[in-house]
């Protein structure tokens, strides 16, 4: 492992343990982990720059994104108790949420890729 890579996986262990604290610090309802992705963000977008190591270990976990699901899948074999007794919510949840964040998701990349279009229109004519 070079010291490149470790310094990405130190930048993305380092924003995961800050959205612990933050998350635990003001008891947010939303998990560590998210608020770490959050800072990460924030980050990135005020530095306007993603350093090549942080670039290289990012592109391996989403390589080997999949795998990181197994475990949660394997789990929902073990709680096969609760589907049934939640297996209204659930399947509501799969049939009316999941369109709805699919065309949410479509709306959001439409009206991003437009408004980057005119905002590089804008640069390349003044």
């Amino acid at each position: 492992m070079s010291s490149g890579t470790l310094s990405g996986i130190v930048t993305l262990l380092l924003f995961t343990v800050l959205g612990d604290l933050l998350s635990d610090a003001f008891s947010l309802p939303v998990p560590g982990s998210v608020m770490g992705l959050i800072l990460l963000v924030i980050y990135l977008q005020l530095s306007g720059d993603v350093s090549e190591s942080l670039d290289k270990v990012s592109q391996f976990c989403i390589r080997y994104l999949a795998v990181l699901f197994i475990p949660g899948c394997v789990g929902i074999f073990f709680l096969s108790d609760l589907l049934l007794q939640q297996w209204l919510p659930i399947t509501l949840a799969v049939l009316v949420a999941t369109p709805v964040s699919l065309v949410l998701t479509a709306v959001l990349l439409q009206w991003l890729l437009k408004r980057f279009a005119a905002q590089s229109g804008d640069n390349h004519h003044g």
